[in-house]
């Protein structure tokens, strides 16, 4: 059991977790728009949407030390969150369940549509390689001599000389 006044920390403790869970859900709805900007090779827009990310991974990380350190303060002893519910009475234990269990799902999505983009953006660079090598030997002046048309024993130049 927790003592009464550790009931405020689990309380703080979950608003963090229904903020993490709206971040998350946030994430998943804005995922669709990266998906969209991957296969459309837009890449400013790319960019941009990295450095909203890289942003959201802040505010992430914050919340994820303050809720590490709400954990060890609610009850050192226990160290999973699990363990953790496992000590409030309900309805609060059934509230944590299910923020976790929202949580827990969200972040398995996100990694699935995570490697769906890593393998859209490995194919997007490879195919900008492959433009680029493309481009690059392409050559805008001819060669003369050596086994190309223009150096063969038709050539103009052959038959004046």
């Amino acid at each position: 059991m927790i003592l009464q006044e550790k009931y405020d920390l689990v309380d703080e403790l979950f608003e963090i977790l229904e903020q993490l869970v709206a971040i998350y859900t946030s994430l998943k709805v804005s995922n669709g728009d990266k998906q969209r900007v991957l296969a459309a090779g837009n890449l400013a827009d790319l960019q941009m949407i990295a450095q909203q990310e890289e942003k959201i991974v802040a505010v992430i990380t914050a919340l994820e030390e303050r809720r590490l350190a709400l954990q060890g303060m609610i009850d050192s002893s226990h160290t999973s969150f699990n363990q953790l519910m496992s000590l409030l009475e309900e309805p609060r234990r059934s509230r944590g369940v299910t923020l976790s269990q929202k949580l827990r799902q969200l972040v398995k999505e996100m990694n699935i549509m995570q490697e769906a983009n890593s393998i859209v953006l490995h194919n997007f660079l490879k195919l900008e390689k492959h433009k680029r090598n493309v481009l690059f030997k392409v050559s805008t002046v001819p060669e003369y001599g050596g086994n190309n048309s223009f150096g063969s024993n038709h050539s103009i130049f052959n038959k004046i000389v």
